[in-house]
């Protein structure tokens, strides 16, 4: 399934339908730091909300899937977030956030061998200057023993 397809599907298990018009770049930043602030005070049903309705309108930013898997992690509600870390590492290049995280959702959902795969791909695209690199060891170290 390309990408264009899982946004449509995505928009349709929400049961939103039709096009929604287009926010102006002012109004989606006004809206992420909305959703930031959400994020920041714990109110993370709320910022989830917010970043999906950035995400139907800009599928594209990767700032959008991290708030939203974020908020779903911080939910625990682990699966979602798994599938928005997924969509952040394909828009994010070689960053090791989205990998670390998601081996953060796979141990807490007691998926130990998925967590260390997740875990070394997180090494494989981290570099000394990193701030995940404690981190990654820290986790890293439970992991293994």
């Amino acid at each position: 399934m390309d990408f264009i397809a899982a946004v449509e599907e995505f928009k349709e298990t929400l049961g939103i339908t039709g096009e929604k018009p287009p926010f102006s770049k002012h109004e989606r930043e006004t809206i992420y730091a909305a959703s930031f602030g959400k994020y920041e005070i714990g109110a993370y049903k709320d910022a989830a909300d917010f970043f999906t309705q950035l995400i139907l309108h800009d599928p594209y930013d990767p700032r959008f899937w991290k708030g939203l898997a974020a908020s779903h992690q911080m939910q625990k509600e682990y699966q979602a977030s798994l599938h928005a870390w997924a969509v952040h590492a394909l828009l994010s290049g070689h960053s090791p956030t989205s990998h670390f995280h998601a081996a953060e959702c796979y141990l807490s959902m007691g998926e130990i061998e998925e967590a260390k795969k997740a875990l070394k791909m997180a090494e494989m695209h981290l570099n000394e200057a990193e701030p995940l690199t404690k981190r990654v060891e820290y986790l890293k170290e439970h992991l293994y023993g």
